[in-house]
């Protein structure tokens, strides 16, 4: 159905100078001189808003398009507005002027030139569109929050505490995570450190006994089905084995003759096969290493259950599959510690006397393997220099390091000086740093430090050296002298930086969540949604999304669990429009469709496709030999109406998957480089659903090249359908031959691709 003759419009944002600054937007106004073409200072305000509306109606508008920022950020919001006038949503069209022409463009004249024809298409696309009705499914009421550190435990309180049953899953025999390590934290308000037992066992026994909270210790979740709203969660519980019986008594350790590392003491030989991780640990309960346990590993022991006078230890317990279905979910996996090793300058690893700050925390601990004391691992002797060294792993530009600030190191430092120094006031403690970052009322702290006597040398060390005895010696230039200095030490602290711990890293793989360029979950937005991921439903908080110290990560953590709440109190979502149909009328049963690799898709007297499992990858369009099937919003015509208005000679057209890839081109413009303006980016839901009729419509518009970006193999639809997509390109390869090209999407490694599309057009010259 051809709609050219419905009244349409064009709406351009100028989004504060962002676009029109380098869009010439008079004269790109000008470039529609049949079109009603309409500009405003910010469309996304509420005044933005109204006057989109009000033009909308006051002109009778029935296809729009709105040249603005990334459709990620707000075409849900422009499209709300589209529906509000009586329009149906799908005759609404997003164009990213931002992203992909204004800030990858600084050449007004090709910025401009390029926005008319990205236009242009968008709004021969529009003609071509079909009305889509949308369906909506009930919310699970439940939550889902993954990681018991002090994120995950305030954020199940705050949801519990608002009535919602939530589930907390931690990996580890106990909840508390890495603030249970630390011993102390500071209060720059009253210049002291606390304990921080003291302020997280109360809500660490508060999780155990809530009504609305359901605790699962010592588990790893396996899948989870991505219905959003629905999610149905798998999770492995594995044994203890030790029963609810146990009433930590500890008479069970005592006899235990395995001594084994003890992790929570930063690998303390201090540990039974049978233990429980520290005093306060919640759930109360023993567990035992199967690494460790002689009787497991199949020898003869048994002395704890001898000594058992319940009967709570049971050899025999498995790994027990728990099922959970949630409306929510959220992310709090925590960080782990940087491996200083990968510096071997610095001799961690080699000399005894190099530890890290938590290492320094847990000697420091009451509960630690020193019970408090400052003793130097190699000899117990309480040291008389101590030396820390600053950015260790942080703001380190080499590949064995992150670029990033783990912004928690210099307080962590200054505690641990102030600490040492006032138990210890004839110890000498001096801090080497590249800039003391203490923001806030932090600043305080750090004057108050100063006062102390702790000494501060402003240069990251060349080289630590060991002499007789473990006596070390520090190598440093101080860069505000220029003077070369040796400064002994019988014990140095690395700090070390903070990095996404593999638990965030897996279990964003399994979420199907969008990582940061340093591995952290991203959020969907800085500043407007800071703590949505980039699938709906799903939150992240703490240092599961970036570093952070406790006070930023309590904060975060209530913002997640009130987003959590306002999603799951709406009680129902809408469901994605965007999947595949079948026309009965075309199509011939032939079964072909029904090779889903998702499932979704039944054949029986006539095609039948799940709503709730398909994800409109597009990939059954491709086996339809009739153009039965199709992706509702991407169909045929509407795709070869995109690239015919897009495609001019010497161009790189680029067909790109509409979520990890999409973003990765995105963060190009984000990250503030550049490609050539002769790359034009179309979305797809996938490259499967790009036909060779598609690749010879942008040749015959004089394309030089047509490129697939297909999300990475790496998360539960790129294992799928990245294989699927390759051979298909490898299909389109050998009749297209080097013109065609296809590029995996890693949103981190969003600078290759930039230089991707670069060296095509360094081809054509």
């Amino acid at each position: 159905m051809n709609d050219t003759k419905k009244p349409s419009g064009i709406f351009i944002c100028h989004c504060g100078g962002n676009i029109s600054d380098n869009i010439d937007i008079k004269q790109l106004k000008k470039s529609f001189p049949d079109s009603k073409v309409f500009d405003y200072e910010y469309l996304c305000s509420n005044r933005g808003q109204q006057y989109l509306k009000d033009e909308i109606e006051y002109s009778g508008l029935e296809r729009v398009v709105v040249g603005a920022c990334t459709p990620a950020k707000h075409e849900n919001l422009f499209k709300k507005c589209a529906s509000q006038c009586g329009m149906n949503q799908e005759f609404l069209k997003v164009v990213n002027l931002r992203e992909q022409c204004s800030w990858v463009h600084t050449d007004s004249d090709r910025a401009t030139h390029k926005a008319f024809s990205m236009l242009n298409s968008g709004m021969l696309r529009l003609f071509r569109a079909q009305p889509i009705e949308h369906e909506s499914l009930p919310i699970n009421p439940n939550a889902l929050i993954i990681g018991g550190g002090i994120s995950g435990i305030n954020a199940a309180l705050n949801l519990a505490n608002s009535g919602v049953h939530t589930y907390l899953v931690e990996k580890e025999t106990t909840i508390g995570g890495n603030v249970a390590k630390i011993g102390k934290i500071f209060s720059p308000e009253r210049l002291v450190e606390e304990c921080a037992m003291c302020s997280l066992s109360p809500l660490m026994n508060e999780i155990a006994s809530h009504p609305n909270i359901e605790l699962l210790t010592h588990c790893e979740i396996r899948n989870i089905d991505s219905t959003t709203g629905n999610f149905q969660v798998s999770i492995i519980q594995n044994p203890r084995y030790v029963t609810d019986k146990c009433v930590c008594c500890g008479k069970c350790a005592e006899v235990c003759p395995v001594v084994t590392e003890n992790e929570f003491n930063c690998g303390s030989k201090d540990k039974k096969a049978i233990s429980i991780k520290f005093a306060q640990a919640v759930p109360q309960i023993y567990s035992v290493n199967p690494e460790h346990c002689i009787e497991i590993k199949g020898g003869k022991c048994g002395r704890c259950r001898e000594v058992c006078n319940v009967g709570a230890i049971d050899f025999s317990q498995k790994d027990k599959p728990v099922e959970v279905q949630v409306g929510a979910i959220i992310a709090a996996t925590g960080f782990d510690e940087y491996n200083p090793s990968s510096k071997p300058q610095y001799g961690y690893g080699r000399f005894p006397n190099v530890t890290t700050q938590m290492e320094l925390a847990r000697i420091l601990g009451v509960n630690g393997p020193t019970h408090g004391k400052l003793l130097r691992p190699s000899d117990a002797k309480k040291p008389k220099n101590v030396v820390m060294i600053q950015c260790v792993g942080s703001r380190d530009e080499k590949s064995s390091g992150n670029r990033y600030c783990s912004r928690y190191c210099c307080m962590a430092a200054l505690k641990h000086a102030s600490l040492i120094k006032k138990k210890y006031p004839d110890v000498n403690v001096t801090i080497c740093y590249i800039d003391m970052r203490a923001f806030g009322l932090y600043e305080n702290y750090y004057r108050a430090v100063q006062e102390m006597g702790v000494q501060f040398v402003r240069g990251r060390p060349a080289e630590i050296a060991e002499r007789d005895n473990f006596e070390l010696v520090v190598k440093v230039e101080d860069t505000l002298n220029q003077q070369l200095m040796e400064l002994p030490a019988d014990m140095v602290v690395l700090s070390a930086a903070m990095e996404p711990s593999e638990g965030t890293q897996q279990i964003a793989r399994i979420m199907d969540t969008n990582l940061s360029e340093d591995g952290f979950i991203k959020e969907r937005h800085s500043k407007l949604r800071p703590v949505d991921t980039s699938k709906e439903g799903i939150f992240v908080c703490g240092s599961a999304q970036s570093p952070k110290d406790v006070t930023d990560s309590i904060a975060q953590s209530g913002l997640a669990a009130s987003r959590a709440h306002a999603f799951l109190s709406a009680g129902e979502i809408s469901l994605d429009p965007h999947i595949a149909v079948a026309d009965p009328g075309v199509c011939t049963l032939c079964g072909k469709c029904g090779t889903c690799p998702f499932g979704a898709i039944s054949i029986e007297d006539e095609v039948k496709i799940d709503p709730l499992v398909c994800n409109g990858c597009g990939y059954c369009t491709s086996l339809c030999d009739e153009g039965a099937i199709h992706v509702r919003g991407y169909s045929r015509e509407e795709l070869l109406a995109e690239i015919g208005g897009l495609a001019e000679a010497g161009d790189t057209i680029v067909f790109a998957s509409r979520n990890i890839a999409y973003s990765t081109i995105d963060n190009i413009g984000s990250s503030a480089q550049d490609y050539p303006s002769s790359t034009k980016i179309i979305k797809v839901p996938t490259t499967t659903i790009v036909t060779a009729e598609m690749i010879d419509m942008a040749f015959d518009k004089g394309a030089s090249h047509v490129v697939f970006v297909e999300e990475p193999p790496d998360n539960q639809i790129g294992e799928i359908i990245y294989p699927l997509a390759e051979a298909r390109f490898l299909g389109f390869n050998a009749e297209y031959g080097d013109r065609l090209h296809l590029k995996k999407a890693y949103i981190p490694h969003a600078k290759g691709l930039s230089d991707m599309f670069s060296s095509l057009e360094e081809v054509e010259k």
